[in-house]
């Protein structure tokens, strides 16, 4: 075995090789300061090939530069993407629970459509479990529920234990 392909203290063979791409995006990348913006252009010139916001070997940078070295960026809708600073990444959170509020009220929807007393007694059991799930995710991720959670969290609180964060939800 290869000791450069398995790393310092690694006890298996990868099963993905980063393409080139994607190292040369992600050690272009790496140099970014917060605030700094790099277009899909200027990253298309760099490859000699089109970039654009689901290209694969970008995507793949961006998750390694996150994973590896907590560099976290934005995307600038057309334009490319941006070092996002500490403020922003919290502002991302909102961005993330509107997008996971509408899917789970798509998914609850989509779900209620089945025809409950045609379905097994298994099939009902995953039915009510699926759209009450749904339901719950989409009602804990409004802004006003939300607003309500974090006025009730102590200054300097980095994280709330699970069970006390559903009965703050619970006495809303």
């Amino acid at each position: 075995m290869n000791p450069e392909i398995l790393g310092p203290g690694k006890g298996h063979i990868p099963t993905f090789t980063m393409s080139s791409d994607a190292r040369l995006l992600m050690s272009h990348l790496r140099t970014a300061k917060v605030g700094d913006e790099f277009t899909y252009a200027s990253m298309s010139e760099l490859l000699k090939r089109k970039v654009s916001g689901g290209f694969g070997p970008l995507q793949t940078a961006l998750r390694r530069l996150l994973k590896d070295e907590d560099l976290v960026f934005g995307s600038i809708r057309g334009v490319g993407i941006k070092r996002l600073g500490d403020g922003e990444i919290v502002d991302e959170g909102a961005t993330a629970m509107q997008r996971i509020r509408r899917a789970s009220r798509r998914s609850f929807e989509r779900v209620n459509k089945a025809s409950f007393d045609k379905l097994t007694g298994e099939q009902q059991k995953k039915f009510t479990a699926h759209v009450s799930v749904m339901a719950t995710i989409s009602h804990m991720s409004t802004v006003k529920q939300v607003q309500q959670i974090e006025n009730k969290i102590a200054q300097g609180t980095r994280e709330l234990p699970l069970n006390e964060t559903l009965r703050m939800f619970s006495k809303s």
